[in-house]
């Protein structure tokens, strides 16, 4: 039922799919493609030559599943923010998941908590509220954006008729129980940041994205610039732009989702003299197939960019003025027009009307970076921010095997994972580290500031058993 369920989920899609202008095809990674660092690893982990296929095929159900999941999660965070379709009073998913955890007895808890069982009874009054509004409004015809875009999922993903309720509730559940476990479970361990990362290795994958993650990737550019002045950029891959469906705080419904990371990235790269509009290349890898086509219908027809910050300025929270400089700057080079920031619910807000011919630079392709890399023209940089921590080790490194078999010599690779395990990796993969930069964005009254961090590598060498190049 599931595997139909996923299957059902790509089917429909806008015929946009086979029309990106020069992206190029995914194909499956091989064993002979890989280098002995990464044969190594894999061995290790139980995997040889004999058993890779194989294995590659799980992986790519479990990731069908888990793009799946991660759309339905957005679908719940949707559910309990979202003003546009009910009155009800909007819910923090936090706190909703400790509400539903505490309202157990200790051996439902202990159920819930250890395999994700619990009868739907226990799902509060406020939220199935909620749910019936939401069910509702998917019967309805309102075309706003992300009501369209859950009609389409629900349709694709979920039963039809009086089962849809209680498919619903089952996926709050879900959602709820990686919640708890995140926000207030982890905290209770010896090491919460381990815990925490542990648990992203399996969760369903998310395509969250926010304006201030595109000010770690400019503040990277930057570094590049100050090393290499005279150095151009050509052909660019984007893995995992994301798309602005439904975050887990501060849904902000009024605008239409947007994937924001291909536009700041085509703006900083124009901006900082590394690239020239009419020649550079951008091509944007994601695994789930909605966001690609939302990136090729921008491709033609150029969006209107609404930019939001997500942090609310407040007594206790106070914006580095280094990242207001950002979001001040940030689309002069792509916009039709430089405009103002204004300030709505104490969040820094901007308008772009992007320029058709940065849209024309822009184009997107389905990839599983874990399982496929692209046949095409080497990359001159790549960048892979908020994506690597849904990977466990043995995923990383065949991911970073296939980023770095796509990379140009000398190319260069931005992330921001801190996890030692990807040092070794791209160090054996001839992708070594050279500069790390933190990015303050605000400071906290009581507590330490809120910062990224990015890591910029260099390809120095082409690994051995690259394949195709």
């Amino acid at each position: 039922m599931v595997a139909s369920r996923a299957g059902r989920l790509l089917q429909g899609l806008p015929v946009l799919l086979a029309l990106a202008p020069f992206a190029p095809a995914a194909r499956a990674v091989a064993w002979p493609d890989l280098p002995p660092a990464i044969h190594a690893r894999l061995t290790g982990a139980g995997v040889s030559a004999s058993t890779f296929d194989a294995f590659l095929s799980q992986l790519q159900r479990t990731h069908a599943q888990r793009v799946r999941e991660g759309d339905l999660d957005h679908l719940v965070f949707y559910l309990l923010q979202s003003t546009h379709f009910t009155r009800q009073p909007a819910i923090e998913p936090a706190l909703s998941a400790r509400a539903l955890v505490e309202s157990l007895d200790a051996a439902p808890r202990s159920a819930y908590l250890q395999n994700g069982r619990v009868d739907e009874s226990h799902v509060g009054g406020d939220v199935r509220a909620r749910v019936r509004d939401l069910l509702r409004a998917l019967d309805a015809t309102d075309q706003d954006p992300r009501l369209v875009y859950f009609r389409q999922l629900a349709a694709a993903a979920l039963p039809h008729g009086r089962e849809r309720e209680a498919a619903v509730l089952h996926e709050y559940l879900r959602a709820m129980r990686f919640l708890y476990e995140k926000e207030f479970a982890a905290r209770r361990t010896q090491d919460p940041a381990d815990a925490v990362a542990a648990l992203y290795r399996s969760r369903g994958l998310s395509t969250d994205t926010a304006i201030e993650a595109g000010y770690a990737v400019h503040l990277g550019l930057g570094m590049v610039r100050s090393l290499e002045p005279g150095r151009r950029i050509r052909r660019v891959l984007i893995v995992g732009p994301g798309l602005d469906l439904a975050p887990r705080t501060a849904l902000i419904d009024a605008t239409a989702p947007e994937s924001y990371q291909p536009w700041t990235v085509l703006d900083a790269l124009v901006g900082l003299g590394l690239s020239r509009l009419e020649d550079v290349e951008v091509v944007c890898a994601d695994i789930n197939p909605r966001v690609v086509a939302h990136l090729q219908h921008a491709h033609a027809a150029p969006p209107t960019l609404t930019l939001i910050s997500g942090l609310h300025q407040s007594p206790q929270l106070t914006l580095e003025p280094d990242y207001r400089a950002y979001f001040a700057g940030v689309g002069k080079a792509i916009s039709l027009s430089d405009p103002s920031v204004t300030t709505a619910d104490d969040r820094l807000v901007k308008v772009l009307r992007t320029n058709p011919a940065a849209a024309r630079r822009l184009s997107a392709v389905a990839l599983d970076v874990v399982t496929q890399r692209l046949d095409a023209e080497p990359f001159d940089l790549t960048i892979a921010t908020n994506i690597l921590p849904y990977f466990d080790d043995v995923e990383l490194a065949l991911a970073m095997s296939n980023i770095a078999a796509m990379m140009a010599t000398d190319g260069i690779l931005l992330h921001n994972e801190p996890r030692p395990a990807l040092r070794e990796i791209t160090s054996a993969l001839g992708v070594a580290l050279e500069l790390s930069r933190q990015a303050p964005i605000a400071r906290v009254t009581g507590a330490p500031p809120l910062v990224d961090t990015i890591w910029l590598h260099r390809k120095r060498v082409i690994e051995a058993g690259r394949g195709r190049d």
